[in-house]
Protein backbone atom coordinates (compact mmCIF):
# COMPACT_ATOMS: atom_id res chain seq x y z
CA UNK A 1 0.00 0.00 0.00
CA UNK A 2 1.20 3.35 -1.24
CA UNK A 3 2.16 5.55 2.03
CA UNK A 4 -0.35 8.72 2.05
CA UNK A 5 1.06 12.25 1.53
CA UNK A 6 -0.02 15.61 2.57
CA UNK A 7 1.34 19.29 1.56
CA UNK A 8 3.51 20.91 3.95
CA UNK A 9 1.87 24.34 5.04
CA UNK A 10 4.94 26.65 4.92
CA UNK A 11 7.04 24.76 1.77
CA UNK A 12 4.34 23.51 -0.43
CA UNK A 13 5.95 20.36 -1.22
CA UNK A 14 4.16 16.86 -0.42
CA UNK A 15 5.64 14.41 1.57
CA UNK A 16 4.31 11.39 3.42
CA UNK A 17 2.06 12.08 6.28
CA UNK A 18 4.16 9.74 8.37
CA UNK A 19 7.14 12.01 7.90
CA UNK A 20 5.95 15.41 8.80
CA UNK A 21 4.89 16.83 11.94
CA UNK A 22 1.91 18.35 13.27
CA UNK A 23 2.96 22.14 14.50
CA UNK A 24 0.26 24.92 16.45
CA UNK A 25 1.31 28.32 16.77
CA UNK A 26 1.24 28.87 20.53
CA UNK A 27 0.55 32.47 20.14
CA UNK A 28 -2.71 31.80 18.70
CA UNK A 29 -3.81 27.81 18.83
CA UNK A 30 -3.75 27.90 14.65
CA UNK A 31 -1.96 24.25 13.34
CA UNK A 32 -0.49 23.57 10.20
CA UNK A 33 1.38 20.22 8.78
CA UNK A 34 4.92 20.90 8.28
CA UNK A 35 7.96 19.04 6.75
CA UNK A 36 11.09 18.23 9.00
CA UNK A 37 12.89 20.86 6.66
CA UNK A 38 10.22 23.75 6.66
CA UNK A 39 11.45 27.47 8.12
CA UNK A 40 10.93 27.03 12.30
CA UNK A 41 9.15 30.11 13.49
CA UNK A 42 8.59 31.90 17.08
CA UNK A 43 5.71 30.13 19.20
CA UNK A 44 5.76 27.18 17.43
CA UNK A 45 4.75 23.88 19.16
CA UNK A 46 5.57 20.57 17.21
CA UNK A 47 4.77 16.92 17.81
CA UNK A 48 6.02 14.46 15.03
CA UNK A 49 3.11 12.39 13.06
CA UNK A 50 5.02 9.18 13.06
CA UNK A 51 5.18 9.82 17.34
CA UNK A 52 1.48 9.72 17.15
CA UNK A 53 0.89 6.92 15.39
CA UNK A 54 3.41 4.37 17.45
CA UNK A 55 0.95 3.54 19.79
CA UNK A 56 -2.63 4.29 21.32
CA UNK A 57 -1.31 4.97 24.59
CA UNK A 58 1.15 7.71 22.82
CA UNK A 59 -1.59 9.50 21.13
CA UNK A 60 -3.77 9.01 24.70
CA UNK A 61 -0.50 10.31 26.36
CA UNK A 62 -0.18 13.58 24.01
CA UNK A 63 -3.94 14.25 23.77
CA UNK A 64 -3.92 14.63 27.46
CA UNK A 65 -0.82 16.57 27.23
CA UNK A 66 -2.20 19.33 24.57
CA UNK A 67 -5.06 19.87 27.37
CA UNK A 68 -3.39 21.00 29.69
CA UNK A 69 -1.95 23.94 27.42
CA UNK A 70 -3.57 27.18 28.43
CA UNK A 71 -3.54 28.16 24.61
CA UNK A 72 -5.13 24.93 23.14
CA UNK A 73 -8.70 25.33 21.64
CA UNK A 74 -10.04 22.44 20.56
CA UNK A 75 -12.49 23.68 18.34
CA UNK A 76 -9.43 25.27 16.11
CA UNK A 77 -7.34 22.09 16.44
CA UNK A 78 -10.08 19.76 15.08
CA UNK A 79 -11.78 22.50 13.22
CA UNK A 80 -7.99 21.76 11.35
CA UNK A 81 -8.28 18.23 11.00
CA UNK A 82 -11.29 18.61 9.01
CA UNK A 83 -9.69 21.14 6.56
CA UNK A 84 -6.39 19.12 6.33
CA UNK A 85 -8.68 16.01 5.59
CA UNK A 86 -10.50 17.67 2.61
CA UNK A 87 -7.41 19.62 1.54
CA UNK A 88 -4.83 16.61 1.05
CA UNK A 89 -7.84 13.72 0.17
CA UNK A 90 -7.43 11.84 3.45
CA UNK A 91 -10.90 11.19 3.50
CA UNK A 92 -11.28 7.11 4.49
CA UNK A 93 -7.38 6.81 4.41
CA UNK A 94 -6.17 3.51 5.25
Amino acid sequence: MKPKVARCERTGKRIPLREGFLVADASTGEWLFVSTNAPERAYDYDIQVASLVKSPEALVDWLAHLNEKSWFNPKKFFSYFERFRSDNDLYNAT
